[in-house]
């Protein structure tokens, strides 16, 4: 990680919302990592919490839309802040603390993703940084390069298939870390599930029996 001053760039390469939206469906997992039902069962009766937390994992880059892009809401203040902001209002992990934590790890990923975004990938440095520690107006960014950012200066840049290349990248590398943590998941519910079976038929068989042993 390495200190720079601010770029003049303003339209520097981001990662697509793509990669961001899967981060917050990694942070629905870590939600619902102790339930008993299947994923697709999980999502259903959890949809409003899958929305908070992938819309919480892109909320960093609204600031665009005010001409503040990788402004203060790319800092780990303002992931605190909002963590704790939102578990006032909604605790969907229960107790406030751990609904607080869920929510900045959610956010957070968006800063995590950004660090290691730049125009090519490899150890290059073109990550253009983030106010990591703002107030501090020094910003942070990583040497290597894992995600190629999109182009967002006009709707011409937006739509490119350069960009296309770049969300497809995003999608596949995302993706194939989302499918590993869905079968890590699943396993997990699953072993959760097995001492339950095993009691029931011999709880069965010993309700049926009146002679057996207490």
């Amino acid at each position: 990680m390495r200190l720079r001053g601010c770029h003049p760039d303003p339209f520097n390469s981001v990662a697509s919302p793509v990669a961001h939206s899967l981060a917050g469906f990694w942070a629905f997992l870590l939600l619902t990592f102790r339930s008993k039902m299947h994923l697709i069962a999980a999502c259903r009766r959890y949809l409003p919490q899958l929305i908070l937390l992938v819309l919480l994992a892109n909320l960093a880059d609204f600031d665009f839309l005010f001409g503040l892009h990788r402004g203060f809401t790319h800092s780990l203040a303002t992931a605190v802040f909002v963590g704790l902001a939102v578990s006032c209002v909604w605790r969907t992990a229960g107790t406030f603390w751990r609904s607080a934590t869920l929510y900045f790890l959610a956010y957070g990923s968006h800063l995590v993703i950004d660090l290691f975004t730049g125009a090519k990938l490899g150890w290059n440095a073109s990550d253009s940084g983030i106010p990591l520690f703002w107030p501090w107006k020094r910003e942070f960014s990583s040497p290597l390069i894992l995600i190629v950012g999109v182009k967002h200066e006009d709707f011409p840049a937006l739509f490119s298939m350069e960009n296309l290349q770049s969300s497809s990248y995003e999608l596949l590398i995302f993706g194939v870390i989302t499918a590993a943590l869905m079968v890590l998941w699943a396993r997990h519910q699953k072993g959760r599930a097995m001492p339950h079976q095993c009691k029931t038929p011999a709880s069965a068989i010993y309700n049926s029996n009146p002679d057996a042993i207490e």
